[in-house]
């Protein structure tokens, strides 16, 4: 494979689009707000039930279940978390994608961990920090006991299936009220990509069927969550390439939370997307 300098980046492709956007922490990247967008006064926090396992003294993240649960389960999980811990200034919702979030009235001082960052280490050193933190380590727990015992989980243990123990809160904001857009051109069916570009209603999002030979330009930006685009994209810029209409090409690779940034300046591009243990090694490495 060759291909141009890389380096791996110790943030996710969530925070790159911010980082692009102008969106900045405060003290979170707002990814659930950008996420949710159905409110732009209150504060948002993802609401990811989680499998957390005992290991001696201390507990370990091991898995994220958000999209393990069908619609009607965590319609049912939404719905039974409210009926105990749903107040004045706080409340659990739904986006359309049935997927939870904690709505408050009231912005809280703590900073959060996102899922991707979480290591295999006590979640004690991933839990809210600030100000707050202690009353938050306080819900948390009160959570935590509410689901040991709740029929729901009870049904997908006998199901053979894992329960979520814990509700993780993460990626808190407010919905910002304007962006960044250094591009001339985007092209992309990325979600989250789409969504933090809807704050600004001048920005044209650009669908990747209209990615062309003939609308190439130097400062155009492509991003996909699939491999579906991939060869027809690849063969456009490669071809755009040879005729030297692009000179400078940046790909960022997601891989487990993290970026792998690759420069190329001439014709070194291959299909590093496809060589799976190629791209495992340079995060290991680099």
């Amino acid at each position: 494979m060759t291909i141009g300098q890389v380096e791996s980046l110790k943030f996710s492709y969530e925070e790159f689009v911010c980082h692009l956007l102008g969106i900045k922490p405060n003290p979170d990247y707002p990814f659930a707000a950008v996420d949710y967008q159905k409110n732009h006064t209150h504060y948002y926090l993802y609401a990811d039930p989680v499998y957390l396992s005992l290991q001696r003294d201390t507990f370990f993240l091991e898995k994220k279940l958000t999209d393990d649960f069908t619609k009607n389960e965590i319609k049912k999980l939404c719905d039974a978390l409210n009926k105990t811990f749903k107040d004045e200034t706080r409340a659990f919702v739904l986006n359309d994608q049935e997927q939870l979030f904690l709505e408050l009235k009231k912005e809280p001082h703590i900073k959060t961990t996102s899922i991707p960052h979480i290591k295999r280490q006590s979640i004690d050193l991933f839990m809210p920090q600030g100000d707050d933190a202690m009353a938050w380590h306080a819900f948390m727990n009160e959570i935590q006991m509410f689901l040991f015992e709740h029929p729901l989980n009870q049904d997908r243990v006998q199901r053979g299936l894992l329960s979520p123990n814990s509700i993780w809160f993460s990626g808190g904001g407010l919905l910002p009220q304007n962006i960044q857009n250094p591009y001339t051109t985007i092209f992309s069916n990325a979600n989250f990509l789409k969504k933090a570009l809807s704050i600004d209603t001048k920005i044209s999002l650009q669908a990747l069927d209209n990615f062309h030979q003939d609308n190439v330009n130097s400062n155009t930006f492509i991003a996909f969550e699939d491999d579906k685009e991939i060869d027809r994209i690849l063969e456009i810029v490669w071809n755009n390439f040879k005729k030297r209409k692009i000179k400078h090409l940046d790909i960022y690779i997601s891989y487990q939370g993290e970026l792998l940034h690759i420069h190329n300046r001439l014709i070194q591009l291959l299909k590093v997307w496809k060589e799976t243990n190629t791209v495992e090694n340079y995060f290991n490495v680099h």
